[in-house]
């Protein structure tokens, strides 16, 4: 009857602990690639709170740097690298801090994976657009290719909304602490400048609509998690 009621007592004890709602801080940091039109890795980092609702939901919010590196190469024929007869190419980078709230949930037995979605706002940081546009027009002399590179900073969006989602894996390292390493994913609705947007009146056939990159990005950091 002893072995039976201590397993017992054990049992309850071991579920308690583990469905303890826990507090998580972190600190991470890394970089991503554009899906189409990256120019460089562009780096992020930031801090991650999560508040444990129940044994596997979490909320929180990220605070965070994100850069963004592109460049739109537009010209006829196919071409690239200005080679062609008309053209347009866009050389965009600029930086945000972004306030994004965020829901997870966590599987596996001991909650170390953790799959999330989460959305915000960015103010922007700074930046640069530097536009370039050709074309080539027939005249009584014979071709005469027309090339200007304009500065266009002014059109960067102050303000820009980012989804995200991806997965957040959680290694213990020693006593509340855990090594992290995450996969992200963060897609732009609108668009990060106003230059050759569908507003823009000097816009050209080759013109993007807007800038709205996707990236996907690798992460590492640290956590510390608190039980209650």
């Amino acid at each position: 009857m002893k072995p039976i009621l201590l397993a017992l007592i054990l049992s309850v004890s071991a579920f308690k602990g583990y469905s303890q709602k826990n507090t998580i801080v972190g600190l991470f940091a890394g970089g991503g690639i554009a899906t189409a039109n990256n120019y460089d890795v562009a780096l992020s980092g930031g801090l991650d709170y999560a508040k444990g609702l129940n044994l596997r939901t979490f909320v929180g919010a990220e605070v965070f740097y994100q850069q963004f590196s592109l460049l739109y190469d537009n010209e006829s024929n196919s071409a690239r690298h200005a080679t062609g007869f008309a053209g347009e190419i866009l050389r965009h980078s600029s930086a945000y801090v972004f306030f994004s709230p965020k829901i997870r949930y966590c599987a596996g037995r001991k909650q170390n994976a953790h799959f999330y979605i989460n959305g915000g706002i960015g103010m922007n940081m700074g930046g640069f657009d530097s536009l370039r546009r050709w074309n080539t027009i027939s005249t009584p002399n014979g071709f005469k290719r027309m090339d200007t590179t304009i500065d266009q900073s002014e059109n960067i969006s102050g303000m820009v909304l980012r989804v995200g989602m991806g997965w957040t894996q959680y290694i213990y390292i020693g006593n509340r602490w855990r090594f992290t390493f995450c996969t992200d994913f963060g897609f732009i609705p609108g668009s990060l400048t106003k230059t050759s947007d569908y507003a823009d009146v000097s816009r050209t056939a080759y013109s993007p609509s807007k800038l709205n990159p996707t990236y996907v990005s690798i992460r590492i950091g640290i956590a510390h998690t608190k039980f209650r």
